[in-house]
This record gives C-alpha cells, structure tokens and sequence, in this order.
C-alpha cells in the first residue's frame, strides 16, 4: 500500500499531495510506476546489511578518517569519532589539534591520532577507506586546503556541518565534488549550499536535481531523513524522534557513515544503514528516556544492530 509524500513533510505544499510513496526501494505502486519516492522498511535493511563473518578481522571493516576539531569544538570531534567507532569501523583515525589529544586518549582510546600537519601530505591519505570532514573544523583557511586537496584525490568524501558551510561559500569548489561523496546538511546548511527556499518540497525537489548535477548522495536531515541518490530518487528514513533534538546528532551520523563507507558499502546504502541505525538506536532509548544525547546514541548503535539482526520477523 503506497502513501503520500505530504505525510513526511513538515510544511506541506497542496503540490506534494498527488506524490506517491512506495513502501520499499525495490517495489513499485500501481498509482505510480515510475515514483522516485520511496519508503525505507527494515526488509530493504535486511537485504543491505552484511554480517560479520569467522575469521574477519580489524582490516575486513576498514579504515575511516575524520577531520574534525577546533581548539574550541572537540567535542563534535569526538562525537564523529565515536560514531565510526560504534559503527563497526575496523579503524578510526581522527584529525584534531594537538590540543585535543589528551582528551581522545582519555575518552576513545581505541581512536587513533593524526596530525594535523599530515593532512598535507595528500597521497598518504589514500590508505583509508572513507573520509569524513567538517564538524567543529571553524571556517579557517586551513579547512578550505585541506578540502580542496581531498577533492584533488579525486576520491568520495563525506561532508557535514563547517565543511558544506566551506563549500556553500565557495560554489567553484562544490561543482568539482568527487562523484560518490555524501553530503550532510540539516535545513539551514542546505539553504547554505544551495539557497533559500521556502518550504521542504521545494528543498526536495532542489536535492534531487543537484544530487544528480553532482553525482553525489546528499542525505537532507529532519526527524523523516530524506535521502537522495546520484539518479535523483528518494528514499525516505523513517526512524528516529523529538527525544533526539539535541546537539550532536548530526556529528555522530557523519561518523557513522564513515563507518559504513569504511566497510565497503555504497555510498547510498552507506547513508541509508546509518540514518536508519542512528534514528533506531534513539527510538530504543526513547522509549524510557524523554530525550536522549547524542553520547547515548551512538553508545546504542551496536545494541540496536544486534537486536535487528537476532529478530526474526515471524516472531
């Protein structure tokens, strides 16, 4: 049974109402045979994600490195951080001041350290399997050498929070985006990126035509995520809730999707298992808690994989 869009919208526009949604990526209304609209159900989760296997090891899942961290900011750092870490990454390497060093060893010991100073030795950045860049790094002109050498490697990357503010203010660069990178925004970021707008249809219709201009997977935050691929479809996140509206969510997505990348998923399923685990892990603690933190969600994460993956939906 399909719905319409206008349900996930917060301001609906009379224009959404003949939209049409169909439940799951793969399955296609008779009302709609060509909607790129499509519902997430946890039967599409289950057809995504893989399960570990005997004998794999820390280099099976990965290598992530994320960018993040002024002297002033650490903590976005290390909420990134910790959402790669929680989200299975085989290794996580994270860039910060020096400053910062101390309270990652303190806090996420399992978290390895990189100079800032390396960042501009490019070719050494090809080792990892995922990049993530953006939260806390300010809008310094370092950040913007950093981001112009990372597109130089011609290589996906994931950006968030000061990174698209960065590339909002340098529309060159953001048209030379490596194909395949995820970009992050919640509402004010994407006006941001890609100007105002007054109301979320026409945000989403605008995501899905630069999506496609940019070959890249751009994931539009709100309570029902919106996430639209390099074809311009839809797919649309249907967990998570008010309990989550604090800060620091959107860091530990970013790291959580670096996680996924990290461990060999498509940029689109990458995006799609983090927004639905993210919003899952805070539905759980939601349901005895009347709001959540973000340390809390991504804490959860590995309890919220495990479970879905224990039931059985005959149960």
């Amino acid at each position: 049974m399909s719905v319409f869009l206008n349900t996930f919208l917060p301001d609906t526009d009379p224009s959404s109402k003949l939209q049409v949604v169909d439940r799951g990526l793969n399955k296609q209304s008779a009302e709609a045979s060509a909607s790129p609209y499509k519902l997430i159900e946890e039967e599409d989760i289950r057809g995504l994600l893989k399960h570990r296997m005997p004998f794999s090891h820390k280099g099976t899942y990965g290598h992530a490195l994320i960018i993040a961290g002024e002297v002033r900011t650490m903590g976005a750092a290390m909420l990134s951080a910790k959402g790669c870490l929680y989200g299975g990454a085989g290794l996580t390497t994270l860039s910060i001041p020096e400053s910062g060093l101390t309270a990652l060893n303190s806090t996420l010991p399992e978290v390895m350290f990189l100079e800032r100073k390396q960042l501009i030795k490019m070719k050494s950045l090809k080792k990892y399997n995922s990049v993530a860049i953006g939260p806390g790094i300010g809008k310094l002109l370092d950040g913007m050498a950093v981001l112009e050498g990372l597109f130089g490697l011609k290589r996906p990357i994931i950006a968030d929070a000061d990174a698209l503010g960065l590339l909002g203010e340098h529309q060159d660069l953001l048209y030379h985006l490596p194909k395949d990178s995820i970009l992050t925004p919640h509402l004010k970021e994407f006006d941001g990126l890609f100007g105002k707008h007054k109301n979320w249809w026409e945000r989403l219709q605008t995501a899905r035509m630069e999506a496609k201009k940019l070959g890249a997977v751009i994931v539009l935050k709100n309570q029902f995520t919106f996430i639209i691929d390099q074809q311009g479809d839809v797919m649309i996140n249907q967990t998570g809730n008010p309990a989550m509206a604090q800060g620091g969510m959107g860091d530990v997505l970013t790291g959580l999707v670096a996680a996924y990348v990290a461990q060999g998923y498509s940029a689109k399923a990458a995006a799609i298992l983090a927004c639905f685990f993210h919003g899952k892990a805070g539905d759980a603690l939601a349901v005895h808690r009347f709001n959540v933190s973000a340390s809390q969600v991504a804490e959860e994460i590995p309890k919220t994989v495990k479970r879905f993956i224990d039931f059985k939906p005959e149960d």
